[in-house]
């Protein structure tokens, strides 16, 4: 409670500092005209605000700084000018001496715990598992700190999680939790979108990332996806020495990509080109993909590429995939009706419920950018045209588009001419032709034999329950239509010995009168109604 509170007024002081108490009365603007300069009033506000919010995120550390990254990576969430000043979160903080470390080392390879020794122990025996250990971090953020080491003479970068780290993120996020209401209003968070939901998916989030050796599997996954490719690597896991708080992988040599600047172009185009593949593979054939794939997690080697930094990654269920390649297809074959049908799907709404021409224009115009346009960052022009129409796009999808959006940046650092459209149009025809193989076919009908030869073996029981079915349907008809005839026929009987009795009881009293004429007619009479009667009588026994 006093963790909570103390927090609170914190948390306070930063909001007073920054004067973000102003935003909550000032409506964040999504439809009006700008240019990508962001020149016009509106713009120049929405950006002092937006860097405004981010020193306030930087200030409030780990839980806000990842709450804006991931705000950033939600173009549907928030303008464009919020989530490009939110992307320029630093996650760079002061590094830790090594002794400041010792509570995350606790346990590893059976060292002692700090309730026996103090902390100059507990790291003298860490340090003793390695042939060298560089002290100095050559990195370090709020979650972790990297270190440059040896192992049986091999380099290695040894990720260490900083302590404390889970009881800051929870009362943080007790906090973000009691503050939605106000986020909302902040956020400018539309009504089609579940604040609940983003939450929910960014606590998950930090649950992850604060788990190494979530990081880990997720870096030997990445090494199987890439197990064939000689041009993108992935750094191997020494499993043996990994631990929640420790993660030890194999060193990557290699340089960033704004320090290539004296290379040829034909080389930057070629790197341009890996990046791209790559990452286009990781999406759209596996599905798996990195979420942070900044210039700074991408390091170019003479062999080709090299991926780093693992803690986050996206996935994507084969159904939105199958969806976001139709759009891609309908967009790459310039189709406005393929592409339309897919976004449709995609943001799971009907045709009814947009204005279908207007809608088809503008698909029209983002068609002509993605194919035509050089130079020019394209992929946030789906979460455009969303907010356009309120459309809900899968959070996948919006956090996706920003990872995409992010490769597509650096691509154009290497490339100015670059176009993702040029190395989706490869990736379309490997996956179409997978899609529709015979193999695939096969592979589909072998992992579904056994819930067809099921079908097929209750296929005669099955028959047999219907033609019982439909014979029980019958024979209850046919008692309710004989119930119907006894039922008109009783009624016609009852009818006709009504009209006998009527003539019987006519002809008794004309019989009984004393003059000749109408006493014979009366007495034939009774004799026909008797007679009668017994032909009726006999007719229904």
């Amino acid at each position: 409670m006093f963790k909570k509170t103390r927090r609170y007024i914190s948390i306070t002081k930063v909001f007073f500092k920054y004067n973000l108490f102003s935003l909550l009365y000032k409506d964040i603007q999504q439809n009006y005209v700008s240019n990508k300069k962001g020149t016009c009033y509106i713009d120049v506000e929405m950006q002092k605000n937006a860097r405004k919010l981010r020193l306030a995120f930087e200030d409030l550390g780990v839980t806000f700084i990842k709450l804006g990254q991931i705000m950033s990576k939600r173009p549907d969430l928030l303008p464009l000018d919020y989530t490009r000043e939110l992307s320029q979160l630093q996650n760079k903080v002061r590094p830790l001496e090594l002794e400041e470390m010792a509570e995350s080392l606790e346990g590893f390879r059976a060292s002692c715990s700090i309730a026996e020794a103090d902390a100059s122990t507990v790291v003298s025996e860490f340090l003793s598992n390695f042939d060298d250990f560089k002290r100095k971090p050559i990195a370090s953020a709020s979650i972790a700190q990297v270190y440059e080491a040896r192992i049986d003479g091999k380099k290695v970068a040894v990720k260490i999680a900083k302590p404390g780290l889970i009881d800051q993120i929870n009362v943080d996020l007790a906090i973000i939790n009691d503050l939605k209401p106000l986020m909302k209003k902040m956020g400018g968070f539309g009504d089609n979108i579940d604040i609940d939901d983003f939450l929910d998916e960014f606590q998950d989030m930090l649950n992850k990332e604060v788990d190494l050796l979530n990081e880990a599997r997720n870096i030997k996954r990445f090494e199987e996806l890439f197990a064939e490719s000689h041009d993108v690597h992935i750094p191997a896991v020494h499993d043996e020495y990994c631990t929640e708080s420790i993660l030890v992988m194999d060193y990557m040599e290699g340089i960033l990509v704004k320090d290539l600047e004296t290379t040829d172009q034909k080389t930057r185009s070629k790197y341009a080109h890996i990046i791209s593949s790559s990452y286009l593979n990781q999406v759209y054939l596996h599905g798996f993909y990195h979420a942070d794939p900044h210039s700074g997690n991408i390091l170019l080697r003479d062999d080709g590429i090299a991926f780093i930094d693992f803690g986050a990654v996206g996935l994507i269920d084969s159904e939105l995939r199958r969806n976001m390649l139709n759009l891609f297809y309908g967009i790459y074959k310039k189709n406005v009706d393929i592409a339309f049908d897919a976004f449709l799907k995609i943001a799971d709404i009907n045709k009814e419920e947009i204005n279908v021409h207007k809608f088809k224009v503008d698909l029209d115009t983002l068609i002509s950018i993605q194919n035509f346009a050089l130079g020019e960052r394209q992929n946030d022009s789906y979460a455009n045209l969303a907010l356009k129409y309120n459309l809900s796009l899968p959070s996948d999808f919006s956090t996706l588009e920003r990872s995409l959006l992010i490769v597509e940046g650096v691509c154009l650092e290497l490339d100015p001419r670059f176009n993702i459209i040029e190395d989706a149009k490869r990736l379309i025809f490997i996956v179409m032709t997978k899609r529709y193989s015979p193999f695939r076919a096969g592979e589909y009908f072998l992992l579904e034999g056994d819930r067809y030869l099921e079908i097929f073996k209750n296929l005669p029981q099955g028959v047999n329950d219907v033609i019982e079915t439909i014979r029980g349907y019958r024979i209850e008809k046919l008692e309710e239509k004989t119930r119907e005839i006894k039922h008109d026929r009783m009624i016609d009987a009852l009818a006709k010995y009504v009209f006998l009795s009527i003539i019987l009881v006519a002809s008794a009293y004309l019989a009984s009168q004393s003059e000749g004429s109408l006493a014979t007619l009366g007495i034939a009479g009774f004799v026909v109604a008797i007679f009668m009667f017994g032909v009726l009588f006999l007719r229904n026994q």
